[in-house]
């Protein structure tokens, strides 16, 4: 049996780090106002600004990891609108599926990896035939570069 230690950060790594998670596109009130302009239910709404909240301290640093979730999410619709459509899509699908009285879990579990195959398979097929895919991607990955680079 073998034992891991755990790593260390050390302080510059620590402050980079909080660099990365703080580095977002939007501010938390145009997180806010997207969220508050979704149609969907107020305890979604609620559980979505709870999300923005989370925080995490790693040593005397907090990191606002909710943030950046969100951040995340929101740059990744607007960047790949295909795919988003394809996986929210599987998701409604698979959930329909669910709700099957008797046989609906064991149908889910199964068609729905199927679906998000399919749906992500087909829509990243259309996102990568579009013109201007490789900018789209160019762009996305840029928000990952580190300062030095």
């Amino acid at each position: 049996m073998s034992s891991t230690t755990p790593e260390v950060l050390t302080a510059e790594a620590a402050r980079e780090l909080q660099a990365f998670i703080d580095k977002t596109e939007r501010t938390d009130e145009q997180i806010r106002r997207r969220i508050e302009s979704l149609e969907v239910s107020a305890d979604l709404k609620a559980l979505l600004s709870d999300l923005l909240r989370m925080a995490t301290r790693v040593g005397e640093i907090v990191l606002r990891i909710g943030r950046k979730i969100l951040d995340f999410v929101l740059t990744l619709a607007r960047h790949f609108p295909t795919l988003t459509f394809a996986v929210v899509i599987a998701s409604v699908l698979t959930m329909l599926v669910a709700i099957v009285p008797v046989v609906g879990a064991l149908l889910a579990s199964v068609i729905g990896p199927l679906m998000y195959a399919v749906g992500v398979g087909g829509a990243t097929a259309l996102e990568v035939r579009s013109r201007d895919f490789r900018q789209r991607v160019e762009e996305f990955a840029a928000g990952f570069k580190t300062q030095s680079t």
